[in-house]
Formats: structure tokens, sequence, C-alpha cells
């Protein structure tokens, strides 16, 4: 696997000694090749060309709008990172991040003799950016990627950084053997082991060990949350006989979009009777509603409804103001089939929680299992400013999520357990926990899962 140490000693050799053969082309001819525009060679420092060994030019792939906040992955001396600021002029902010060190200090270095004030440059990981959540329109690298071990990782935390509409312009080595199976192909997933390649250190930190092939990049990149993922074309530069410089783009999905196709694709694919979360009768539930509810016509909104038999029960008890709430429409069709005659007595709203609006209030919400799903601290506290505004005063929330002790996967998605401890450090001003109750659930394959639910009131 890759060492991080050997690439370090590399590019801090490179940093001091710019003019040295390494085995691969650099330099202000490199550029030109790539067709890095005359205009920006002449308004950047003559030393800052000297360190170009870029493998493709990521601006060729999409553009950088004036006023844009862009992330340069890999910056090193900061070729690109000072172009982008050209691009993105006073207006906009450039951020470069780099493991070595001798790089970061060049990097600043330059922006500083460009005489730009709108950039700054970071000594961090890739795969754990120092870096505001949704906070980046556009991601840049060249010629980085490859050099990490865990991509998904590292395009996961790209995802993470990239504003809703972000989008990814990079260049990059791949693999363009015909071998299958090659040094962390998917199979063997790109956070491979050492014993799992023949490739010594020095080979990952000269871009030839780290390469994937072209699908599996953009596998790895789809699989991240992103869409539209497209290669864009070959550059001249090569590292070895089997690789070759690339350049690629793609577009974010915002994490709504993707837990409306996951949880579609779900109710569409596969027996909603059968999959581990599913109750025959929900009786945990009905008996929290009816302690907490004082007439049948309160209004009652299950979050995260699915195709969950609760709703039937309540129809059953009589109560008669009933709201189900699922991202997947294909969800609530099925209920509303299964319903019958009595569907029209339901409200029905398909949205993600995250994103619902009503001017009705609730006097009780029940979510089973949606909030253990939310990783992203931002949706977690969209979620209860959506619970405060939407519940009566007084009114009451009951929601269940894995505990401490159950799963830490569901429907093949992370997912996190909670406590009262942790729960209670996630909710907002005018919430409150009152109890909680841990829940053994039987699942259709006779398993157990340890659930949590957690009683909140709205004070």
């Amino acid at each position: 696997m890759a060492d991080n140490r050997q690439i370090i000693e590399l590019y801090s050799e490179l940093a001091e000694n710019p003019k040295k053969d390494f085995g691969w082309e650099k330099g202000l001819e490199n550029a030109k090749a790539h067709s890095y525009k005359e205009e920006w060679i002449e308004k950047l420092p003559d030393e800052v060309w000297e360190y170009c060994a870029a493998v493709g030019n990521p601006f060729s792939v999409g553009d950088i709008p004036e006023g844009a906040r862009v992330l340069d992955l890999g910056c090193g001396a900061g070729v690109d990172l000072l172009v982008a600021t050209i691009l993105v002029g006073e207006s906009g902010r450039v951020t470069g991040v780099d493991i070595t060190p001798k790089m970061v200090e060049k990097a600043r270095e330059h922006a500083k003799e460009a005489g730009f004030d709108n950039v700054e440059v970071l000594e961090n990981s890739f795969d754990a950016l120092d870096i505001e959540d949704e906070s980046i329109d556009i991601v840049i690298s060249n010629g980085a990627i490859n050099l990490t071990s865990c991509k998904e990782s590292v395009f996961a935390e790209i995802y993470r950084v990239l504003k809703p509409d972000g989008k990814i312009y990079f260049a990059d080595m791949i693999d363009i053997s015909v071998e299958e199976g090659t040094c962390c192909s998917v199979e063997q997933s790109a956070c491979c082991d050492s014993e799992n390649s023949n490739e010594g250190e020095e080979d990952w930190a000269n871009c030839v060990a780290g390469t994937l092939r072209q699908d599996e990049l953009i596998e790895i990149i789809e699989k991240a949350g992103f869409k539209d993922v497209v290669c864009t074309g070959l550059t001249h530069y090569t590292t070895a006989e089997t690789t070759q410089g690339a350049t690629f783009k793609a577009d974010k999905v915002p994490a709504v979009k993707i837990r409306e196709k996951h949880w579609n694709k779900i109710f569409k694919t596969k027996d909603y009777t059968q999959v581990l979360w599913h109750q025959n009768s929900p009786e945990f539930s009905i008996a929290q509603i009816k302690s907490h509810i004082n007439s049948r016509e309160d209004a009652i909104i299950d979050i995260g409804c699915g195709a969950s038999f609760l709703v039937d029960e309540l129809l059953q008890e009589g109560y008669s103001n009933i709201t189900l709430l699922d991202v997947s429409g294909q969800a609530l069709e099925i209920v509303k089939e299964r319903l019958g005659a009595l569907a029209d007595k339901v409200t029905y709203v398909c949205s993600d929680i995250t994103t619902f609006e009503t001017s009705k209030r609730y006097t009780f919400w029940h979510d089973r299992a949606v909030f253990h799903f939310l990783l992203d601290a931002k949706d977690r506290k969209k979620y209860f400013e959506v619970l405060h505004d939407s519940l009566e005063e007084h009114g009451t929330a009951l929601i269940g999520t894995f505990s401490e002790t159950g799963p830490l996967q569901c429907s093949g998605l992370d997912i996190v357990q909670y406590d009262d401890k942790k729960l209670k450090s996630e909710l907002i001003d005018g919430l409150e926990l009152v109890d909680s109750i841990e829940v053994i659930h039987t699942t259709p394959k006779e398993t157990e899962q340890s659930f949590r639910f957690f009683m909140i009131e709205k004070v």
C-alpha cells in the first residue's frame, strides 16, 4: 500500500530541486503540452512553472467561474492553485491541500510572489480534510489521487466538502494494462494491503502502483455519490508502460437524491415483508401512541414510514388524522395499494425529512428508524429543526435508532448508534429528552436487533 513517508521524501526533493530529472515530464514545456493558456503563464512567476509535473489539464474539462470557492487537492508547489486563483478573481477563494510540508511551504511562497491574498495552503491528509461541509464549489486535482491508498475515503471527503451542486475536475494517472485484477482493483478495494501488491513503495510515489483502470476509478467516484462521471480524454503523460494520464469530471448528487434512489430501489426489488426491519405488528409504537394521545383526531405523522403496518393498525384503532412521510414514492404506493378503500383516509408526503416543510402541527411524531441514517451533523440539526417546527407545543416525538449494542448498518447503509447522552447532544433548544427504552426487534429471519426508542417533548 502507499507509504506517505516515501511520497513525502520524493516530493520534498522535487520541492528543493525542481530541475532534477525524476523520470517524468515537468516544467513549462509540460504545461504548454497540456494546453495551459499563455495568459496564465505570463501572469505567474517563471519559477512556478518549473514545478509543473501536471499529468493533464483539469481546467480543460470545465469552467471555473469568477467568485467560486475552489479546493486543489494535492496542490504541490501551487501551479494549478495559482491558475485557479486567476480564474476565480478577487471575489473568489482557493484552498490548496498537500501532505508534503516542503510543498506546502513552496506553494505559500509562490502565492505570495504572485501577489495573491485570497489563497490558503493546508498541510492535510486527503481523507480527513480540515474543511467545512458543503463549502467548496469545485474540487480540482492533478496527479495526486492515485498516490492515495484508500480512494473511497478520498472521494467521500470530496463529496462532503462540495456544495450540493459542486463539481470535480481532475487529471490523474490510470492503468491502461488489459490485465484484470491489478493492484488495488475494486474487487480488492482501493484500500488494499501491501500483501496484495507486487509493487514497491517507490512505484507508489512515481504514480504507478496506485493507479486504477478507468472503469474502476469511475465506479468508486459514482459510489461516493457523483453522477455524470466522465473520462474526458487521455493525455500524453506516462509514468510506466502500463500508465497514462487522463482527465475526468463529475457532478455531486445531493444526499437527498441518493437516499431517494436507494429506498426506491429497495421497495421496487425486495419483498418488504422479508426485509430485516419489517414488523408484522408494531405493538410497541401503537402502545406509545395510545399513551400519549388524548383524542383519535389528534395529528400523527409517521416519518420514514416505508411500507410499515403501523398505519393499518392506527386506522383499525380509529385514528383519523394520519400523515405518512417517506423519501420513497414507491413505498407510499405500496401502502396505498395495500390499504385499498381506506387509502383516502391518510395524507401522503413524498419528501426527505431534511427538506420537509409544512404549516400543519402534529401531536405525535413517530420515527422508527430514519434518524440513525443521518450521518452528517448538518442533516441531524435540520431534522430536529423540522421536528421542532412541526410539533405542537408539548407534543411528543418517538424516535427509534439502533442502540449502542445494535447493528452498525441497515439496508447496506451505515448508521449512527445512540444512547441517551449521544442523543441529548444532538437536540436543539426547545426539545427535551424525557425517556428512553430499549426494545429488541426480532427480524423476519429470526435474528435480533437492539433498538433504543427516545421519547422527546417540545417544551
